[in-house]
């Protein structure tokens, strides 16, 4: 699995993974049951900038996330508006994004370890009912660490077609980036169950 942590003292830094789990979970419930509007969309969008600024990751590393993700988003968007009014395209794109780069900041400023021992903590009460603590946690920071490796995956993709002088059309990264992750999950697999954790 890639670490995405990077080392600081800002305020989320600080801040118990627990709490940082929580509030993640608290904003994409909100997100998602925000009605579809402009107003939301805007909104939705400018919270990620807010939380890396108040997190002290600065510009540069949200650019970056954010700009993995753009043929991502640009492919959602050309789906949604087959089917959906605009508005409504725009505002489930922006919650997209958001959540995608909140969890990344998350990611961002909690080591795996803590998400483990926060997810330990939150379901040791519920052991006695057979629920695995451990395995709550490894699926959690699993999944945050999903986000990363995706725009991973598309950065290479991307970088691999220029390098070779590959002129494909705007979707051409799709199938290698869908073969890229699920031989990513495969490897995943492979080590979880390597290390008795399947």
């Amino acid at each position: 699995m890639i670490s995405l942590y990077v080392p600081g003292r800002g305020p989320l830094h600080r801040m118990p993974a627990g709490v940082k789990l929580g509030g993640f979970a608290v904003l994409a419930l909100a997100a998602s049951f925000l009605p579809a509007s402009w107003w939301a969309a805007a909104g939705l969008l400018a919270l990620p900038p807010v939380v890396f600024a108040v997190a002290g990751l600065g510009w540069r590393l949200l650019a970056r996330d954010a700009r993995l993700l753009v043929m991502l988003l640009a492919f959602l968007v050309v789906t949604q508006l087959v089917f959906l009014e605009p508005v409504q395209a725009a505002t489930n794109t922006a919650r997209v994004l958001s959540l995608v780069l909140l969890a990344q900041a998350v990611t961002r400023s909690t080591p795996v370890e803590g998400v483990l021992g926060a997810a330990e903590a939150l379901f040791g009460p519920l052991r006695r009912f057979g629920v695995r603590p451990d395995r709550i946690g490894l699926a959690l920071a699993l999944t945050l660490a999903a986000v990363g490796q995706l725009g991973l995956s598309i950065r290479q993709v991307r970088e691999a077609q220029r390098s070779r002088g590959v002129r494909a059309g705007a979707w051409a990264w799709v199938v290698p980036v869908l073969v890229l992750s699920l031989q990513h999950a495969d490897d995943v697999g492979d080590a979880l169950v390597a290390r008795g954790q399947s």
